[in-house]
């Protein structure tokens, strides 16, 4: 049986699993194409003010990409831009949120997983995580976006080694270069990540989608960035409910309650 992509909700946390620990969480085809529909229904849900992306158990984030699938999946030209598209599509679900995606990683975080998780906006692993783009020992090419994304986070020089010579990177050299914002005891990584999530979901959520629609249109990897889209998002915050109650709970010296609105 492939893996599945699992979609949970917490609260005000919405989860996504990558749920085939038999392969390590290889993320198969139909994984890959959980992404848009779960994220959509996240996006649509006022409670979800962020979303957690794991892998099931204790041994990996991601493997990659089910290299297992390759020789259907990735025999012809055609089917090659076809598994590419569907990995853009999954890689777009993530970013185009107006809601912050976290990386949580713990052991193996390969391949595709790192590209999964370089479209999410934080990254945060255990001690024992494990991260290997092996492209160059598959024949493959990696991904356009996954490779600018890659280049934006830890710089050329990096990414040339990363991709060059395929090897490992302990969760100590990933936290040098970029790749993670924040390494972990294994025990205490889950925790840290919650109460990170916690504190994201109590503050403005329209602020919140307006950073991350300016980031990301400096960051697109084709054409000059929309603007306009950016300063509309500042727009709405400026007159929203949300801006009233945090200028009002500022002065009162309380917590803000934000709806999003």
């Amino acid at each position: 049986m492939p893996g599945r992509l699992r979609a949970e909700k917490e609260g005000a946390i919405g989860w996504l699993v990558l749920d085939n620990p038999g392969r390590l969480n290889a993320i198969s085809s139909e994984m890959w194409r959980g992404f848009p529909k779960s994220m959509a229904q996240f996006d649509a849900d006022p409670e979800v003010r962020v979303v957690i992306l794991r892998g099931e158990g204790v041994k990996a984030f991601a493997a990659g990409a089910d290299i297992s699938e390759f020789d259907k999946a990735r025999e012809t030209s055609d089917k090659v831009n076809a598994y590419d598209s569907l990995l853009d599509e999954a890689l777009h679900a993530l970013q185009g949120s107006d809601k912050p995606v976290i990386s949580m990683i713990r052991g193996y975080c390969m391949g595709g997983g790192v590209e999964i998780s370089l479209a999410c906006d934080l990254r945060y692993c255990s001690e024992d995580a494990q991260f290997a783009i092996p492209a160059a020992r598959l024949g493959l090419g990696y991904g356009t976006e996954g490779t600018k994304r890659l280049v934006e986070t830890v710089g050329h020089a990096n990414a040339r080694e990363i991709f060059f010579t395929g090897r490992r990177y302990s969760a100590a050299e990933a936290l040098a270069i970029g790749l993670v914002h924040r390494v972990l005891p294994v025990a205490g990584l889950e925790a840290f990540v919650r109460e990170t999530a916690a504190g994201i979901a109590d503050n403005a959520p329209l602020t919140i989608a307006a950073s991350k629609t300016l980031i990301e249109e400096f960051v697109r990897p084709t054409g000059e960035p929309d603007i306009a889209r950016g300063l509309a998002a500042i727009e709405r915050c400026a007159v929203s409910e949300d801006y009233l109650e945090g200028r009002k709970a500022f002065m009162e010296k309380r917590k803000p309650r934000f709806h999003g609105r």
